[in-house]
């Protein structure tokens, strides 16, 4: 089964800016909706003529095969992602680009094992590059949500809050509200 989820970003201090960009991402949206069956280097090439009126956007799309057992991942432009698996944690790397503006002609997918324990974080470019995954064990054991909310906390320091228009999601092999 294939499961399309949209996940809000709040950006507070660009409210008109927001506005335009949920706007103009409102094709992307759709076009999410109507090709969520594809692989993840194919809905990102759906996703590409979507966002060219828009500025473009950096994208990751991760799909878990509950069947199979496997993780499929594919990302363009600056976004980062940490994936938990066999007890270790990975790094998928995003392929360089801009999905609506200057796109790859090929995008690497990324397959891994998707197992119980797995666990995928997705981060937007306000969190730094050097982010490091949750380490602490009870807290893997709770809602996608909360470990979301924990990697947000840890990632910010006086010296160098989270930006505005950060986003991380979590998906959780193990959890409810964290599977497909």
């Amino acid at each position: 089964m294939t499961r399309v989820w949209d996940i809000p970003v709040h950006d507070s201090t660009r409210v008109r800016d927001a506005r335009v960009a949920t706007e103009e991402a409102g094709p992307a949206v759709h076009e999410l909706h109507r090709a969520g069956h594809l692989p993840p280097d194919g809905l990102l090439s759906r996703l590409h003529p979507a966002l060219r009126p828009a500025r473009g956007a950096a994208g990751a799309v991760a799909q878990a095969d509950t069947d199979t057992g496997e993780l499929a991942f594919a990302g363009v432009g600056n976004n980062g992602a940490r994936l938990l698996t066999a007890g270790s944690w990975e790094h998928p790397v995003s392929h360089r680009g801009i999905v609506g503006a200057q796109f790859p002609a090929t995008v690497p997918v990324r397959r891994a094992p998707w197992r119980p324990g797995s666990l995928l974080v997705l981060h937007s470019y306000g969190l730094p590059g050097r982010l490091m995954p949750p380490d602490d064990p009870e807290l893997l054991t709770h809602a996608p949500a909360v470990i979301a909310a924990t990697v947000l906390r840890d990632a910010s320091s006086a010296a160098g809050p989270v930006r505005d228009d950060t986003c991380v999601a979590v998906l959780a092999a193990d959890h409810p509200a964290g599977r497909l």
